[in-house]
């Protein structure tokens, strides 16, 4: 299908497609919300101008992963010969390189030699401002000086009929009402694909039709799937549930015996079943790491030992189906 257009990302598609790299600005930056078009658009004008202009068209967690190679590696001036001569660089995702120190200075000496040589930049982000603090004050005024665009979130009438032009696309028999449901519910086209998708694959393996009836069915079972999911805002919720404290307790300053112990097997199956790391889980408690670390070794201890507890750990386990 050729992408929607409406509204909300019309500025944003009328540069795309009358793109002039010759009377284009040095670096255009284009902004919005996730699942609004901005890959689609920045692929677009790769297609239409970048392959004939000998462009490049990545992302910034490619160009983060390709520089740290080409510097381990001792490859360095291929790395940059290949960035700093093209005519056209563009990149993807601008938010993914925050934190990166060196990528960062690195991209910021790429843009002082393609602007330098007459090359032009067209830059996304995910965000609902061209907040470009993460890049530093040098970088983010350079980016800042050129023109910025953002896409709007799609109203729900628009969101309605880009799910109408998308199904009958995808030759797809929705009943409307489904339509209806799903762009009151979502604010990005993305998400709203994303549902579309699922429930056609629910449908399917119930043998029916995209009736309203079974976009409710599927809705429930969706509910009653996310409840089952792996992650530390479920783990939680489960964890207080069983052990008999509220979230709140379990989460805040408390010491009491109950709450603390609830704390401990929440930290532990965290640990053991989502992978994420000490710190990351720390967040979730507002707790340092070294404390994290402590809880999970003493709940580690305390399964070995005590059958109560071991029972309710298995009781977690179950209601997150594992």
């Amino acid at each position: 299908m050729n992408w929607f257009k409406s509204d909300f990302n019309i500025r944003a598609w009328r540069l795309i497609q009358n793109y002039d790299i010759e009377k284009a600005p040095g670096v255009t930056l284009i902004y919005g919300s996730r699942g609004v078009g901005k890959s689609v658009m920045l692929r677009h004008l790769y297609q239409s101008t970048g392959v004939n202009e000998g462009g490049i068209f990545t992302d910034s967690l490619s160009f983060a992963r390709q520089y740290a190679y080409a510097a381990q590696e001792n490859k360095l001036n291929i790395f940059r010969q290949r960035y700093r001569l093209t005519r056209l660089l563009l990149l993807d995702d601008l938010q993914f390189i925050a934190g990166k120190v060196k990528t960062i200075e690195e991209l910021h000496y790429t843009y002082e030699y393609v602007i330098g040589n007459g090359g032009k930049m067209v830059i996304t982000l995910e965000g609902d401002g061209p907040q470009l603090e993460f890049l530093g004050e040098r970088l983010a005024s350079r980016f800042l000086s050129g023109m910025i665009i953002p896409i709007d979130r799609p109203q729900v009438e628009e969101m309605e009929r880009f799910l109408d032009e998308y199904c009958h696309f995808k030759h797809i028999f929705v009943d409307k009402l489904v339509l209806k449901t799903i762009s009151e519910r979502k604010d990005n086209l993305a998400d709203a694909v994303q549902i579309i998708e699922q429930f056609v694959h629910f449908a399917e393996s119930q043998q029916n039709a995209l009736s309203f009836l079974c976009f409710q069915a599927y809705c429930e079972h969706e509910d009653q799937r996310k409840d089952r999911v792996v992650d530390p805002i479920n783990i939680i919720r489960i964890a207080a549930l069983t052990m008999d404290v509220s979230v709140e307790e379990l989460l805040g300053p408390t010491r009491k015996p109950k709450a603390n112990e609830a704390r401990q097997l929440a930290i532990y199956v965290i640990r053991t079943l989502a992978k994420i790391s000490f710190p990351e889980i720390g967040k979730y408690f507002n707790r340092k790491h070294p404390t994290i670390i402590l809880s999970y070794k003493k709940m580690q201890e305390k399964l070995v030992k005590d059958q109560d507890l071991y029972k309710k750990y298995c009781v977690i386990l179950n209601a997150l189906n594992v």
